[in-house]
């Protein structure tokens, strides 16, 4: 008669098994959660730099001045925004018309907006009106951002420059990265 071999795991096989699953899945939630972190700081920045760009596209498109502001209000408009310097919600009008808005956090609930500025208007030729170059520093508040000697959160800048350059950078990389801030 031919011998039987048991099929299938033992059950110490199935709890070592996820005894070690545990093990690696709490080791990784950490990074986890700054990755999620990040995703979230850089999608706001994106979204920013998108608009700012939409700005310029739009006030040299209509031969005007277009303007992208901060704004408190959830349900903004462009006869009376009240601007802010800080915060997730923004609009672009052209005079009392809304172009485009970005209404709360749209997927990143951590990222924090601080800003130079209220409002900046592109003209016609796709400069800006302000006096200098201006920051918006997007952060989060999952963490403190990361520094050379301390891991943290990746925090960027949205950079704009008198001519209406708009480009988003990462101030923790050293002057000659293309990426930097410098």
């Amino acid at each position: 008669m031919p011998t039987r071999f048991p099929r299938g795991f033992s059950l110490i096989e199935l709890l070592a098994s996820l005894a070690i699953l545990g093990i690696l899945t709490m080791l990784a939630i950490p990074n986890f959660k700054n990755w999620i972190a990040n995703t979230q700081v850089r999608n706001m920045a994106e979204s920013i730099q998108n608009g700012l760009q939409l700005a310029q596209r739009e006030a040299a498109s209509r031969n005007g001045s277009v303007s992208l502001n901060f704004v408190s209000d959830t349900t903004p408009t462009c006869t009376s925004p009240t601007l802010i310097s800080a915060g997730p919600n923004w609009v672009i009008c052209s005079g009392t018309k809304l172009l485009s808005q970005n209404i709360g956090n749209s997927g990143s609930g951590t990222a924090v907006i601080t800003s130079t500025f209220d409002s900046i208007a592109f003209d016609g030729l796709g400069q800006t009106n302000l006096a200098a170059a201006a920051t918006i520093n997007l952060t989060s508040t999952s963490g403190a951002c990361e520094t050379a000697s301390t891991p943290g959160i990746r925090c960027l800048n949205v950079l704009i420059s008198m001519g209406g350059k708009v480009r988003l950078c990462d101030p923790l990389l050293s002057a000659g990265d293309p990426s930097a801030c410098s």
